[in-house]
């Protein structure tokens, strides 16, 4: 059961691990220029309009409205995160199943030993690559 529990973390971190690492990057890119666009640049845009906002404020408008875009990202990183941690339970079943499902019924019986180790040293392969 270690096997399947093993591959199932690796993947739920890794993914995981890649969406925070996408959201850092756009979260430093549309740091750098308050005037990008971005999810709140036509809402930006029509403030300035109606309220004939002068550069400055219109600078720091853009400011706040960057900042609460990374706001919304974290959180949103963060319950994905939560989110993964409650599926554990039901992937690892999954991942069981499916790996019986191929040792059972794909792999041939006199292969079956041999799949065994495979799958043992994959798995230590993947405790040690999360452990560095």
């Amino acid at each position: 059961m270690r096997g399947p529990r093993a591959w199932i973390s690796l993947l739920a971190g890794t993914s995981f691990l890649a969406g925070l690492a996408a959201g850092l990057l756009l979260s430093a890119l549309r740091a750098e220029g308050p005037e990008a666009s971005g999810d709140f640049a036509g809402y930006r845009q029509r403030l300035v309009e109606q309220f004939d906002l002068e550069p400055e404020r219109a600078e720091l408008l853009g400011v706040v409205l960057v900042n609460y875009e990374q706001d919304l990202a974290r959180v949103r990183d963060q319950q994905t995160a939560r989110s993964m941690e409650s599926m554990e339970p039901e992937l690892l079943e999954l991942g069981s199943r499916y790996w019986s499902l191929i040792r059972e019924r794909v792999i041939p019986p006199s292969s079956r030993s041999e799949f065994d180790r495979f799958a043992e040293q994959n798995l230590v392969m993947l405790t040690t690559e999360r452990e560095s």
